[in-house]
């Protein structure tokens, strides 16, 4: 079972096209900083049950909520939501260890989106995950979580990644 949940209604239409005949998969119209929209939302509740371990993941999606709605608050209350054995998956852009003209650059091309680009600090990336137990080797550059010889040509250390259980 698959839940993209998505902001664009021109993504949400296409989505909605692609999936047609999908019926273990669903596209919601939600914005992420409003969780209890997603997770209460009948059409996840058709298809997850929550009380059961799922894998949430967060990829390339926290980086586009800004401090002032406090993207820990949110994250915690999806983590809260998951059952014990539940995983987080999670990737974000950092500002640790990166070159600051290529940040200023890549912010400069999303500043006019309806939401910009937050690079953070690996450290608050890390604490995205509370108190789930992260999986080897802990929150690094995503390139490093698994490392591949034939994928080393598209390294980046503009990405975190990292993968973490629900006691």
């Amino acid at each position: 079972m698959h839940n993209l949940t998505c902001f664009d209604p021109i993504v949400l239409a296409h989505g909605r096209a692609l999936l047609a005949e999908n019926s273990g998969t669903t596209v919601i119209r939600a914005d992420l900083r409003h969780p209890e929209s997603i997770l209460g939302h009948p059409e996840l509740r058709e298809l997850v049950d929550l009380s059961q371990p799922v894998a949430l993941l967060l990829v390339a999606m926290v980086q586009f909520v800004p401090d002032e709605d406090d993207p820990e608050g949110l994250v915690a209350t999806y983590r809260d939501a998951l059952a014990p054995g539940s995983h987080l998956v999670l990737t974000h852009l950092t500002d640790t260890g990166t070159d600051p003209a290529g940040r200023a650059a890549a912010e400069a091309v999303y500043s006019g989106a309806s939401s910009p680009l937050t690079f953070r600090s690996q450290d608050r990336v890390a604490g995205f995950f509370g108190d789930f137990e992260l999986a080897d080797p802990g929150v690094v550059h995503a390139c490093d979580w698994r490392p591949d010889e034939e994928a080393a040509e598209y390294r980046t250390d503009w990405l975190l990644s990292g993968v973490a259980r629900k006691s």
